[in-house]
């Protein structure tokens, strides 16, 4: 079995107009391939799923190599919205009525522990990520309130959970002072950070657990030679005992048809200049994350130095808009009027991947020599984190976690690569127009 990568997948937006490129201080990463090598385990992206991997793998005896095309943080993980939420993608009531309860309530602990895992790590290495408690779901209909008290009584009965807080239609105004919304509920174990300062913070330690780091070295091609894979760059060979693929929306044709059971999608944020804790703690009073009831969400928070950093708005063709500040600011500036007065100093975009049953796709191939994990699905800073601890879990044959994640059966976008974007173009019109239809 051969993959070989037919182009590579290049960022088109301008990184140094990204926010968290600016606030973080640059890895310090000096190194390079100079010849072809063997190493145990090889991983391809230098993005949180792949670091975290190597982190979890680390101290086994095996030698760790990761190789990243562009530099460590270059994709979703430095680019996202910095929000560290619980749970899975979709909510227990789908996973229930899909996978039963008991599958549904591993999936909720898996939810929990991702975000454990991610504080966990933030703390055993020190990281610097601006690490700050609660996520604020907040409803742009008069109906969400019902949904919302449900999800709580279904939560409290059925998996003792209680550490949600309600808020009516007077109440969230105190909490989220914008005219657009109706109720909202408070997930007390969320985090929001930045995500770039995180990555960077991890990769550091990947460094000094002596995980070599090779940024700039794309992979070409992946050949499965019997007993081991080989990793073609530019101009060397890897040989590897097991591969990590950990490219998510940036996987192109790695793969090969891997890429048709996910969409590829752009997503931009804008920060703002800052705006003074006082004015923030004004606008979210608990200065926590906030994410909307949409199908196309908005999401935003307040930086560490208090600019607010707004995003949502999405793109499905593979170039990105050349105006994100303006994209993105329309939507806003509809939250937050009084934002208009102030300057927006960054606009950025990153491309993530979406499955169509927003759960994340994990798997293997050539004989479990090559394991993978992708497609997130919005839901990616926790859970890209818990599935490089189940990657490890899985080579170190220390519990069957990531088999219960393979077992899921994913669809495959129908017509393959040429009709994946015009079909996913379609349902996003469509749900466009249910989010206007709601507001009415």
């Amino acid at each position: 079995m051969i993959f070989t990568k037919k182009r590579t997948y290049k960022q088109h937006d301008n990184e140094k107009d990204s926010f968290y490129k600016f606030s973080a201080k640059k890895l310090s990463n000096q190194n390079k391939i100079t010849d072809s090598f063997s190493s145990d385990i090889c991983i391809i992206g230098a993005g949180l799923t792949g670091i975290s991997s190597a982190l979890h793998l680390a101290n086994n005896g095996l030698t760790i190599t990761i190789l990243e095309a562009n530099k460590v943080g270059a994709g979703a993980s430095g680019r996202n919205g910095g929000q560290l939420g619980i749970g899975m993608r979709k909510d227990q009531f789908f996973l229930e009525n899909k996978f039963g309860f008991e599958r549904a309530k591993f999936f909720w602990n898996i939810g929990l522990e991702a975000v454990r895992t991610v504080t966990n790590l933030v703390n055993k290495y020190e990281i610097d990520c601006a690490l700050r408690k609660g996520i604020m779901h907040v409803g742009n209909t008069k109906r969400d309130y019902k949904y919302f008290i449900e999800e709580m009584n279904h939560m409290q009965k059925k998996y003792d959970y209680s550490n949600y807080e309600y808020f009516d239609y007077k109440n969230i105004k105190n909490e989220v002072a914008s005219e657009r919304y109706y109720s909202g509920i408070l997930s007390k174990d969320s985090y929001h950070l930045n995500p770039l300062k995180l990555t960077y913070g991890l990769a550091e330690a990947c460094l000094k657990n002596n995980i070599k780091i090779f940024e700039n070295s794309p992979v070409n091609k992946i050949e499965d030679k019997n007993s081991e894979v080989h990793i073609h760059t530019n101009k060397q060979i890897i040989k590897s005992k097991k591969i990590i693929v950990a490219c998510n929306g940036y996987l192109d044709d790695l793969l090969g048809s891997t890429r048709n059971y996910f969409m590829p999608i752009n997503n931009y944020i804008i920060a703002t200049e800052p705006i003074g804790e006082t004015l923030a703690k004004k606008l979210i009073k608990r200065n926590c994350g906030v994410i909307d009831s949409r199908f196309m969400i908005d999401y935003y928070r307040f930086s560490e130095d208090y600019r607010l950093l707004f995003g949502g708005p999405e793109t499905i063709t593979s170039k990105f808009v050349k105006d994100a500040k303006n994209f993105v600011a329309k939507r806003m500036y509809k939250v937050f009027p009084e934002m208009q007065k102030y300057k927006i100093e960054f606009s950025w975009g990153g491309t993530l991947a979406i499955s169509i049953n927003r759960l994340p796709i994990l798997g293997y191939l050539m004989n479990q020599k090559l394991i993978y994990s992708h497609a997130y699905s919005g839901h990616g800073l926790a859970m890209s984190v818990m599935a490089g601890k189940l990657i490890s879990e899985k080579i170190l044959d220390k519990s069957n976690r990531f088999d219960m994640f393979n077992q899921i059966k994913h669809i495959k976008i129908p017509g393959g690569n040429i009709l994946r974007r015009p079909i996913y173009s379609s349902a996003i019109i469509y749900y466009r127009a249910i989010d206007f239809l709601n507001r009415l």
